[in-house]
């Protein structure tokens, strides 16, 4: 299975009813899709459900949850905050170390890293 040329699908569902906030974590989520999709090519759907609880008139609070699918398997993440595009900023860096420790051990079986073999 070589690594394909375009980003697998990725999908958010959830995202709040202000426009400006939605648009910005869409675009977060999407950036870090891509970013993931190019260091880890064997990546098959990546989807992200936003809760929100608004326990009064004060902020929501969000509960994000993301699904990264590859062919053998599903690596869940989840974070939660009360500023959507910061619960995303901060769900990067994470998502990146555990997905480079689990794939570091896919590739060191094989002997071949899916770089190498692309080229």
């Amino acid at each position: 299975m070589y690594p394909r040329e375009s980003n697998p699908p990725c999908y958010i569902v959830g995202l709040p009813d202000e426009p400006i906030e939605a648009r910005e974590a869409k675009e977060k989520f999407e950036k870090l899709s891509e970013e993931l999709c190019k260091v880890y090519p064997y990546i098959v759907e990546i989807r992200a459900v936003v809760k929100s609880k608004k326990p009064g008139k004060t902020h929501a609070r969000y509960e994000v949850s993301v699904e990264v699918y590859t062919p053998r398997e599903r690596h869940p993440f989840s974070e939660t905050g009360y500023d959507i595009v910061a619960v995303f900023d901060s769900m990067g860096p994470k998502m990146k170390r555990l997905l480079s420790s689990k794939q570091s051990k896919v590739t060191s079986s094989r002997r071949i890293s899916p770089r190498r073999r692309a080229e």
